[in-house]
């Protein structure tokens, strides 16, 4: 274990966190403006069949992406990170290269696939969804420039780059998607689902030339001893891919399949434009887990657990608290929100936000458990809870949509997320020794935010808290 004193150390973590957090605080908060902006223009634009529809191709975009980026998103980030702690910058600049190398190979190829007749045949005769089945090419396109835009952003936050990741993640296409189509809402033109999907695929396009420019430059200065081979990478990659995958899987996209496999587009609509809005309840937490990845791996490569458990607790408090707000919020006051954000016709989805609301406040407050395996070395430990969790929400909602339509999948998608979540929790206990979830000690919040007066050196050599407090 590291002997360095508490007080440096936390003092070094808290630095690091609020300043990337600013960064990531800031161009999520924008970003949350911007993608409501953007489904609520297109809400507008389309028609609610159009608009399901989209809903639908949106999820294709965003599994095949995750398919195709084959868990290499979080190994680069780890594998960066630990690069440059133990001062191996060589070994960095491979861990860059091979993940974006492979994540491309394998975004083409996915496209390639559903564009030849898989997409086609899995909307048009297992969905009976024509209208997204005619649009699938386009939806391959915007997948490519999604997954690539993804790994580039994620190299920045091995990097510890994170303005740079946080901007060029989703913020930057966001923001030229909602120029253009704001524009083509206040000439007082309509568009078709084809051409909508056209101009985010033209704007992410955009945004992914200008990403790849500025990666080239700050890989540069990367030269150095180290390097990685692609067993290495894949290794650890390998059960990240099923993770990603099965967090998709147990309600993040395949409950909008699932659903519109029984009920019609403009179900799909409802319970898809309430889904849009979970983000709210989800943007503190994307905003800690922009920042933390890099943290995790280095904190644990040096042995410093302890400090570990401490910083993952205060960032499970500082976001549980907003997120339990906005809950409250929907619950208050749900039929309004969804009126004023997709316009009248979505004020029935209301019930749909309460309940997954419930599911992911709970993911909140039982903190970055899943962060925590996935960048110590116990990918597979988080391949298995997703496993459950995604059968879980699979196969509940296979049972219950046709009888109880999306009121039906919404429990049955927030239930396996408690239960995925909890499984995830007791597991980085029992691996690493430490506790996840939102801690009500104000001297453990204040050492984080305001540093530590008088710690005696060798305070980080002390085993982490296990009372639960």
């Amino acid at each position: 274990m590291s002997t360095e004193p508490l007080a440096f150390s936390l003092g070094s973590v808290r630095r690091r966190l609020l300043s990337g957090s600013a960064w990531v605080l800031s161009t999520r908060v924008l970003g949350l403006a911007l993608g409501l902006a953007m489904n609520a223009l297109l809400a507008r634009l389309l028609a609610p069949a159009e608009f399901g529809s989209f809903l639908l191709i949106n999820t294709m975009v965003v599994i095949g992406s995750t398919l195709s980026e084959l868990g290499l998103d979080r190994a680069v980030v780890r594998f960066t990170a630990e690069s440059l702690a133990i001062n191996q910058p060589g070994r960095a600049r491979d861990s860059i290269r091979l993940s974006i190398g492979w994540a491309a190979i394998g975004a083409a190829s996915v496209g390639v696939v559903l564009s030849l007749g898989v997409g086609q045949w899995f909307f048009g005769s297992v969905l009976n969804e024509p209208m997204v089945a005619a649009v699938v090419p386009l939806g391959a396109a915007w997948l490519f420039a999604t997954a690539t835009q993804y790994m580039f952003a994620q190299s920045f936050l091995g990097l510890s780059r994170f303005s740079h990741s946080a901007i060029l993640q989703t913020f930057a296409s966001d923001l030229v998607t909602v120029m253009v189509l704001g524009g083509v809402y206040l000439v007082g033109r309509s568009t078709s689902l084809p051409e909508a999907i056209g101009l985010i695929t033209f704007a992410a396009t955009i945004v992914l030339a200008v990403t790849g420019l500025v990666l080239l430059r700050t890989m540069r200065p990367l030269r150095g001893p180290g390097q990685v081979t692609r067993q290495e990478l894949f290794e650890v990659a390998r059960p990240l891919l099923v993770s990603n995958l099965g967090i998709y899987l147990l309600g993040a996209g395949i409950d909008l399949w699932i659903l519109g496999a029984f009920r019609s587009s403009e179900a799909v609509s409802l319970y898809g434009a309430s889904s849009k809005l979970i983000v709210l309840v989800a943007t503190p937490t994307i905003i800690f887990s922009g920042v933390i990845p890099p943290l995790v791996a280095e904190l644990y490569a040096k042995g410093k657990v302890r400090q570990l458990e401490r910083t993952l607790r205060v960032g499970a408090t500082l976001v549980g608290v907003p997120a339990l707000l906005v809950l409250v919020l929907f619950i208050v006051a749900g039929p309004w929100v969804m009126s004023t954000v997709f316009g009248p016709f979505y004020t029935a989805g209301a019930s749909f936000l309460v309940i997954k609301s419930i599911g992911r406040v709970f993911a909140v407050w039982t903190g970055s458990s899943g962060i925590a395996l996935m960048m110590t070395g116990h990918q597979k430990d988080m391949m298995r809870t997703t496993i459950l969790g995604a059968t879980l929400s699979v196969g509940g909602g296979l049972l219950v949509t046709p009888h109880f339509g999306a009121t039906g999948i919404a429990v049955t998608t927030a239930a396996a997320q408690v239960v995925q979540n909890l499984a995830q929790l007791i597991l980085a206990h029992r691996r690493l020794g430490i506790w996840t979830f939102v801690t009500m000690s104000p001297r453990t919040i204040r050492d984080i935010l305001f540093g530590q007066r008088g710690a005696k050196k060798g305070d980080d050599e002390k085993e982490p808290s296990t009372d639960g407090g």
